[in-house]
């Protein structure tokens, strides 16, 4: 089993039910932080799953999640992106469904400040709820990781 550390987690059951549109994670990584170690040499690995399902009522929503860094905080539209998904059919965002597990770039790091950026598409979803944290690899399971005070 990893190890979980939650100075790692973008998200954590992040409501994305919201009309057409970007919203940032509630959560960014600052690399300059004295007390963030995840152990040098070591992959990191970029894991993003759905909470609760994703629903629309007509289900032609869709998400894109973009991993973006920054020199500043916040997250945002000026933010450069790293990496980004295809749209994702909101038909494929099943309770528990994974989005994204990959390993990170080896300078994730340079720009400072790291976070999500997630883009919903076609129209208003309901319902949905997203987690989202970097660990050691994708043999993570994040609800073996976190206990129900979320320490």
């Amino acid at each position: 089993m990893a190890i979980f550390d939650a100075m790692f987690e973008l998200s954590d059951d992040q409501d994305i039910s919201q009309a057409a549109g970007t919203v940032a994670s509630t959560n960014i990584i600052d690399w300059t932080q004295a007390d963030l170690e995840m152990g040098a040499g070591e992959p990191l690995w970029l894991n993003v799953r759905i909470g609760t399902e994703v629903d629309s009522g007509t289900d032609t929503g869709t998400l894109v999640v973009a991993l973006c860094h920054d020199t500043v905080a916040p997250i945002d539209s000026s933010s450069t992106v790293i990496y980004q998904t295809a749209a994702i059919a909101e038909t494929a965002m099943a309770a528990g469904d994974w989005i994204l597990r990959m390993p990170l770039p080896y300078n994730v790091d340079e720009g400072r400040i790291t976070g999500l950026l997630y883009t919903i598409g076609g129209e208003t979803t309901d319902t949905g709820t997203i987690d989202a944290w970097i660990d050691h690899g994708p043999q993570s399971s994040f609800d073996t990781q976190v206990s129900a005070s979320n320490i």
